[in-house]
């Protein structure tokens, strides 16, 4: 399974997709949420990246930003949806006539 940190981090990048689906999370700015090191958060998110739990933008072999992954939101399970249509977007296109 997977570290108490790397479990932490793919639960923010959970919670962070339930307000914004389709925005990326910044590096440093999951550092100070979880309370580590910016420097301690790379591997943690590299490690997330190699088991494609999350989709992440590296620049000069640093990752910038994070966004939880299909794979992720699996491994997570119940993630409720904020804003948009929701997980029951079929029933309710059916409540719209679409």
């Amino acid at each position: 399974m997977y570290e108490e940190l790397e479990l932490r981090a793919l639960k923010l990048l959970a919670k962070s997709f339930e307000y914004n689906q389709a925005l990326h999370m910044e590096a440093d700015q999951m550092a100070t949420l979880l309370g580590v090191k910016k420097k301690d958060i790379q591997p943690v998110l590299k490690t997330l990246g190699e088991a494609k739990l999350a989709s992440l933008y590296i620049e000069r072999e640093k990752v910038k930003l994070a966004k939880i992954s299909w794979q992720g939101l699996n491994e997570i399970g119940d993630v409720n949806l904020k804003f948009g249509m929701g997980k029951d977007a079929y029933a309710n296109y059916k409540k719209e006539g679409l």
